[in-house]
């Protein structure tokens, strides 16, 4: 179930980080505070393409409604979000003091570190998608009819 769930919220992912190297690294929006919502921005793309992958393909049917799973899809992808962008603008502010520059392996610090915060949050995501999202519902039993006792 978690390879099938790293390959759905890989492609998730890939929505995820090119959204944002297209808000960043294209567009320009690099200082801290566009960075930042690039990178929130990014996720929340990458959080549609996630849910319906993952309700479709990785968990098990609830045996909830669609409509009964999204908020909780929301509240932990939320949960995510804010794990996801923290991290990221905390790699992006302390990578180039670590390592003095402002690329590693020729790649710009910004991705380097959105990537790096989205495989970190993967483990979180699928742990919350798994015990909070897609839960099971309560089990319906259907009513049974007795038919020693008509109309019961």
């Amino acid at each position: 179930m978690f390879s099938v769930f790293l390959v759905c919220s890989g492609l998730a992912a890939l929505v995820n980080v090119c959204v944002g190297y297209l808000l960043y690294g294209v567009m320009g929006f690099s200082s801290p505070a566009l960075y930042a919502l690039s990178v929130a921005a990014a996720f929340l793309s990458g959080m549609g393409v996630s849910f319906f992958l993952n309700r479709r393909y990785t968990f098990e049917p609830s045996g909830r409604s669609m409509r009964s799973e999204a908020p909780d899809f929301l509240l932990v992808s939320l949960g995510g979000l804010g794990l996801t962008t923290g991290l990221a603008v905390g790699f992006a502010a302390s990578l180039p003091a670590l390592f003095g520059q402002e690329a590693l392996f020729g790649i710009p610090v910004e991705t380097v570190s959105h990537i790096a915060a989205v495989g970190l949050t993967a483990i979180y995501s699928f742990l919350a998608h798994k015990y909070i999202s897609f839960r099971r519902g309560p089990i319906r039993m259907p009513l049974r009819r007795d038919s020693a006792q008509p109309g019961v």
